[in-house]
């Protein structure tokens, strides 16, 4: 028989009982003495566990720690990709386009009061320099926006030889920066303006319109005859210029593409191509536009 005992001492050390090997092998001792107390034979009692039991306790704690804090995480990411959540770019640009309306309505009330009391208001060269107009959106600070158009789009038709290739690549492009020209509308107070795109939706295209910019200064009675013009006060609203929101139905638009000519490309002859955007038959979100997204169906007839 093994009279070192490591199993028993094994099994004995696990046991709550005992503090140290010295009682661990002074009880194996009397363990197998006929004249001690102890039987032959182990008798082994359940433990609370002890220092094994904190230790896990404290890792299941750590774990439902870790658990608590990724769903934390996962809500509040959650709240951030909600679609009306303050801080995504596209929310912040309506808002800036509501509240600046909202100041141009603002502006042209104050200013037809001010008119009514002061008509010489409408002989000054530029109303914006009128403290209360400082805050309306300027089309000067826009011009580059324009500028960098007309390079993209006479990149995109580049090679194009044909007008029909060219208005294929027309259907897809992206018009924010084009120069539109309102030639019919439902409104007619729309009617003549021209301005820069700043946005397209899938119903409306936001404009910047300058000052004064409208077709009331093209009347004349005669033709060629600049004495017989006829003179139309412009309203206040038109007088400080600004945001326009254009409806796309029922409304036409012009634009023109200044293509440079191979031939004369040395001489910086460029040939002038202009092109018309039909607002009902492109009723169509830019982006859907652009990736192609929209099959070409039979459409009703255009009534203006």
């Amino acid at each position: 028989m093994d009279r070192s005992n490591v199993l028993e001492h094994l099994l004995l050390s696990r046991c709550g009982r005992f503090n140290g090997n010295g009682e661990i092998l002074e009880f194996l001792e009397q363990r197998y003495s006929f004249n001690g107390p102890q039987k032959n034979y182990l008798v082994l009692e359940s433990t609370d566990g002890g220092a094994i039991r904190a230790e896990n306790d404290k890792k299941i704690a750590k774990e439902n720690e870790t658990v608590n804090d990724f769903l934390s995480n996962l809500n509040s990411n959650k709240k951030t990709t909600n679609k009306f959540n303050k801080l995504k770019t596209k929310n912040e640009f309506k808002k800036f386009i509501q509240t600046s309306i909202k100041h141009q309505d603002n502006v042209s009330k104050k200013l037809s009061k001010m008119i009514k009391n002061n008509p010489d208001i409408r002989d000054m060269e530029d109303i914006i320099d009128l403290k209360i107009c400082c805050k309306i959106l300027k089309i000067e600070d826009y011009i580059e926006m324009n500028i960098l158009w007309n390079n993209y789009i006479n990149e995109l038709i580049k090679g194009c030889k044909t007008i029909d290739t060219i208005t294929a690549k027309l259907s897809s492009a992206e018009y924010i920066g084009a120069y539109f020209t309102v030639t019919h509308c439902s409104c007619s107070d729309s009617i003549g303006i021209e301005g820069i795109v700043l946005w397209e939706s899938q119903s409306y295209i936001l404009m910047i319109i300058a000052r004064k910019n409208n077709w009331k200064d093209n009347i004349s009675i005669g033709k060629n005859d600049n004495n017989n013009k006829i003179k139309i006060k412009y309203s206040a609203r038109e007088m400080i210029g600004g945001l326009r929101m254009i409806p796309k139905k029922k409304t036409r638009f012009t634009f023109r593409i200044d293509i440079e000519n191979d031939e004369n490309k040395d001489e910086g002859d460029k040939e002038v191509i202009n092109f018309e955007f039909i607002g009902d038959r492109l009723c169509i979100k830019s982006l859907d536009r652009a990736n192609k997204k929209f099959k070409s169906h039979n459409v009703k007839d255009i009534d203006i």
